[in-house]
C-alpha cells in the first residue's frame, strides 16, 4: 500500500509566501514523478485559483468539512449531510497534480465546535491512498482551521520572509506547534526562507536571526525562494511556476529553486529525488 506522507505549510504571519510555498512544492514534487494532492485548508482560497478556474468548481473542502444549513423553513433550519471528500477533489492541467479547493465559507469552520477538529484528518484518510504526498496550505491564524489543518499533518514547513523582524510572531507559531508535536508525532521538516533579496542587508539579517533561532535555525532549508515578479504572475493563468510559459530568467530562477527545495525536503524524508514511473491510480476527479 502506498505510504502517503502529509506536509502542511504554515505561518499565521500573512504576506510570508505560504501559498506559493505550497503550490510550488507541490508541483515541484509532481514533476519528478509523485502523485500529490494540493489541499486548501485556507479560506481566501488562494492555492485553489492558482491551480484551478473558481468558475469550474462545484464542491470543495467548505462542503466536506463544514457544518451547514438549509434555512428553507424558516425558524426550522435543517443541517446539510457532508459532502464526500471525493467530490471535491480536482485534476489540474500540471500532471500528477490534483486540487481539494476551499472557498470563503470556509471561514465558517472556526465558529464550529470542537468535535469538528477531526473531520479534515478523517476526511483525508479517504483519499490519501491515491497520492504519494497531501501539501496543506494553512490559513494565516491559530484558529480551529489551523489546528485541524496541523492534526491532519505529518510534517510542517514554516515560511519565514527574509523581512523586518522575520521571527514576530513565529514563537505564537512554535508553542502551537510544541503542543501539536507533545500530542503526537508531527514533525517540524524545516523553515524555508521567503522573498529573499541578497542585495539588501536587511534579508541576510533576517537569514541570520533566523539562523540563531534554536528551534528553526537547525532545520533552516539551504534553498531559499528569492523576490520573484513571475512567482506573482504564474497564479494569473492558474498554473505552478513550471506550467509558466514565459521563459525568462525569472521563471527559470523560480523552478530551479523549487526544485532544490522538493530535493531537500525528498532528503529529509529519504525518498529517491525522482520516482520511478508507475501505473496511475484511477482518478476520482471531475
Amino acid at each position: 500500500m502506498r505510504k502517503t506522507i502529509t506536509i502542511a505549510i504554515a505561518n499565521q504571519k500573512g504576506g510570508v509566501g505560504k501559498t506559493t510555498t505550497a503550490v510550488n512544492l507541490a508541483s515541484a514534487l509532481a514533476n519528478v514523478g509523485y502523485e500529490v494532492a494540493l489541499v486548501d485548508c485556507d479560506p481566501q482560497a488562494h492555492a485553489s485559483t492558482f491551480v484551478y478556474d473558481r468558475e469550474k468548481l462545484d464542491a470543495t473542502l467548505t462542503d466536506v468539512i463544514c457544518t451547514r444549513w438549509n434555512h428553507a423553513q424558516p425558524g426550522r433550519p435543517m443541517r446539510l449531510p457532508f459532502e464526500h471528500i471525493r467530490s471535491a477533489v480536482y485534476t489540474t492541467s500540471f500532471a500528477r497534480l490534483d486540487i481539494i479547493p476551499s472557498n470563503i465559507g470556509m471561514a465558517a469552520f472556526d465558529r464550529d465546535t470542537a468535535p469538528a477538529i477531526d473531520r479534515l484528518e478523517e476526511a483525508l484518510r479517504d483519499v490519501a491512498e491515491h497520492y504519494d504526498f497531501l501539501i496543506l496550505d494553512c490559513p494565516p491564524n491559530l484558529g480551529l482551521l489551523f489546528t485541524a489543518a496541523l492534526k491532519a499533518a505529518e510534517h510542517v514547513i514554516v515560511p519565514v520572509a527574509a523581512q523586518y523582524l522575520p521571527l514576530e510572531g513565529v514563537g505564537d507559531l512554535l508553542q502551537s506547534l510544541d503542543e501539536m508535536i507533545a500530542r503526537r508525532k508531527l514533525n517540524i521538516l524545516g523553515a524555508l526562507m521567503t522573498l529573499f533579496d541578497a542585495r539588501t542587508s536587511l534579508a541576510r539579517n533576517a537569514v541570520e536571526a533566523v539562523r540563531q533561532d534554536a528551534t528553526l535555525g537547525p532545520r533552516l532549508f539551504e534553498t531559499m525562494i528569492t523576490v520573484n515578479t513571475k512567482l506573482a504572475e504564474a497564479p494569473a493563468y492558474h498554473v505552478p511556476i513550471h506550467a509558466y510559459q514565459e521563459q525568462s530568467a525569472g521563471s527559470i530562477r523560480a523552478i530551479q529553486q523549487f526544485d532544490e527545495l522538493a530535493l531537500e525536503v525528498l532528503n529529509r524524508l529519504q525518498l529517491p529525488a525522482r520516482k520511478k514511473d508507475e501505473k496511475r491510480s484511477i482518478r476520482m476527479a471531475k
